[in-house]
């Protein structure tokens, strides 16, 4: 069974919190990122959300993907091979 959705009132933290994961993203991945987004609601403000960051990181060329898969397994996410969408690579923190 899915563990149950939980929507929190917007958190002012939640940007902060995506300035410091952000950060350090892009310490580990370097130059490999064009960009460190944050998406989601969690990025909207004043609306109630799962308290999960959704982070978009966009790569010029796929076939960087093993080092910036590297570098998010050593900050605690794990890649999830399982997506239809052949544009886009799934992280989940663990």
């Amino acid at each position: 069974m899915k563990d149950p959705v939980i929507i929190e009132p917007y958190n002012e933290e939640w940007p902060e919190a995506f300035t410091r994961l952000g950060g350090r993203m892009r310490q580990v991945i370097g130059q490999s990122a064009i960009r460190i987004d944050h998406i989601g609601s969690t990025a909207v403000p004043g609306l109630a959300a799962k308290p999960v960051l959704d982070i978009q990181i966009s790569i010029v060329r796929f076939d960087e993907i093993d080092s910036v898969k590297t570098a998010l397994e050593e900050l605690g996410y794990r890649y999830r091979p399982e997506n239809d969408d052949l544009t886009k690579r799934y992280f989940r923190e663990t």
